[in-house]
């Protein structure tokens, strides 16, 4: 019935009857709409961080194939910039890796940061206000990744979880366990996926753009009153529906913006789904998240953020920002990345891989053309790429 409601409404918004009925669904469903679509359990759980901000936590915990039960194995997804728990919902049950880890037996858990479409509330901040905005992805890896955990930790009963990071879903790590090495105590092994600290060979032009002009940038965004990027609405949903589906003149048009960030790999897009990427990403984010990449790219220094000689003497007691130290990340660490990673580059991830202690694994995809959104979206990227996962998952669960 919801089914045709959506058509129907579609339909009369002039959008292309052409499209296939299950792309205009899985645009409009939210994440847990998509995993119960496809015959999966999903609960939302808001937390409260400790400075305020509610977080919506998704959980699959079972499958068809593995039911709900007591004492599965735990895992946390976190996801990347601009990203939210859909990355590993919405390319279906023969690709996404929330599926397969149900499958597998796992009781799995999604993260949403501070400030997307799932995470857009504050206990006492209006979401349109500069104060609610007033974070990077410092405060995602000190305070919301770790509240996540401790959160996680008491629903299940279990002492500890495993971490699965995409991009941010990794910096983020590297500063939680920087800021509470506590924590190496509750992570059983974390699971890094385009490991992202150093970006001194980034070939983003958009990042290169950030870094070369970021105080011009910064000053134009405060003049603008812009203090963060909006999620998907449904204008552009609609838009995706029209210009993204299959038989639409400039369809490959619709994979411009993420090659320029990402790298290009037209083999692994799966074009069909391209509506329904462009319904959920981006899904918000603040525009210091932004910056703080900036900062890391232009300094080439991985450290908490910069506010200026003058707010740093005030926050951090020093007129530089202080780095974040490695060298508390203890947790049985693996890393994967890609030849053709424009954000997380081969050198930068071996430049990272030297600083960390405790780096079980090191694994190159095995396709010289796999880029940094290839690792959530890629038609192939079982094989090339969960399968291993997964298998390092279950060897140290």
């Amino acid at each position: 019935m919801q089914q045709l409601f959506i058509a129907l409404v579609l339909l009369v918004l002039g959008v292309n009857a052409n499209i296939h009925p299950d792309i205009i669904e899985d645009a409009h469903l939210d994440s847990l709409g998509l995993l119960r679509k496809y015959g999966y359990p999903a609960e939302e759980h808001i937390i409260e961080t400790d400075d305020g901000y509610l977080l919506g936590l998704h959980r699959c915990p079972g499958s068809p194939a593995s039911p709900e039960a007591v004492g599965k194995p735990v895992v946390l997804l976190q996801h990347g910039m601009l990203s939210s728990s859909a990355d590993y919902i919405l390319m279906g049950p023969q690709t996404s890796l929330v599926y397969m880890l149900a499958d597998a037996g796992y009781d799995v858990w999604m993260g949403n940061a501070r400030g997307n479409r799932y995470s857009n509330r504050h206990r006492s901040r209006n979401n349109e206000t500069q104060q609610f905005w007033d974070f990077s992805w410092h405060e995602v890896g000190s305070i919301d990744v770790p509240n996540m955990i401790d959160y996680i930790l008491a629903q299940t009963g279990q002492q500890q979880l495993q971490y699965v990071g995409h991009s941010q879903g990794t910096t983020v790590f590297w500063v939680m366990m920087s800021e509470h090495p506590y924590y190496n105590r509750r992570v059983k092994s974390a699971h890094m996926l385009a490991p992202a600290a150093y970006m001194h060979h980034t070939r983003s032009p958009y990042v290169i753009f950030l870094a070369t002009f970021l105080y011009t940038t910064e000053l134009m965004l405060q003049m603008m009153g812009t203090h963060y990027f909006a999620p998907t609405n449904e204008m552009d949903i609609q838009g995706g529906l029209e210009q993204c589906h299959d038989g639409a003149p400039n369809q490959q048009m619709c994979t411009i913006n993420t090659f320029l960030i990402a790298g290009f790999n037209t083999q692994e897009v799966n074009f069909t789904m391209l509506p329904v990427i462009h319904a959920h990403s981006p899904a918000g984010a603040s525009a210091m998240q932004m910056i703080h990449h900036g900062q890391t790219t232009r300094s080439r220094i991985f450290r908490r953020y910069d506010h200026g000689i003058a707010i740093n003497n005030i926050r951090y007691g020093q007129p530089t920002p202080p780095r974040y130290d490695f060298s508390n990340v203890q947790a049985p660490t693996f890393l994967y990345h890609s030849t053709n990673d424009w954000l997380a580059a081969p050198e930068d991830v071996e430049l990272l891989r030297q600083e960390l202690p405790n780096v079980h694994k090191t694994y190159l995809v095995r396709m010289r053309e796999f880029n940094h959104m290839d690792f959530v979206w890629a038609i192939n990227v079982r094989s090339l790429l969960y399968d291993e996962l997964l298998a390092d998952l279950q060897a140290n669960a």
